[in-house]
């Protein structure tokens, strides 16, 4: 398989390339890597009721998430990094390694498109972290599992 090294043209790229085409070009910022995928048989007809229904909810969501972030985002009325909400989002996305701000905003946004970042407390954390040994291995725990030979609550015996 080819290998596509990006370029600055070609970052750039993305969706559907040319008039006739079915082929689409993705760049993923992140990683840098470029997909190219063809779209066989595309769909023509006409789009059902949930299909409008969920386009209307998305682009509530993403008028939401755009005014969010035209309000805090860095600029000379928020200085150079932005309110301190906006640093929040981003130290957010830095500890649950998103790759965007916007993913932040749709992770605490609710089904009334209002969006409650969490308090600075707990927001450094990320929101998935592995959990200490569930088993009750570790010594001390107060773990009802121990066998009685001393062994703090867990392992097996040699």
């Amino acid at each position: 398989m080819a290998k596509i090294i990006p370029i600055d043209v070609i970052k750039g790229i993305s969706g559907k390339y040319g008039s006739g085409s079915n082929d689409y070009f993705v760049t993923n910022s992140s990683s840098n890597k470029v997909h190219l995928a063809k779209l066989v048989n595309p769909y023509t007809g006409p789009a059902s009721e949930k299909q409008v229904a969920q386009q209307k909810k998305f682009a509530a969501r993403q008028a939401v998430a755009t005014a969010w972030l035209n309000a805090n985002k860095p600029s000379e009325l928020n200085g150079a990094k932005g309110t301190e909400e906006y640093q929040l989002a981003q130290r957010i996305k830095r500890a649950n390694a998103l790759s965007c701000v916007t993913q932040v905003i749709y992770k605490y946004m609710d089904g009334d498109n209002t969006i409650n970042l969490p308090k600075e407390g707990s927001a450094a954390k990320p929101s998935v972290s592995p959990q200490p040994e569930q088993g009750g291995n570790a010594g001390g725990s107060g773990s009802s599992q121990g066998s009685g030979s001393g062994d703090n609550g867990g392992g097996s015996e040699v």
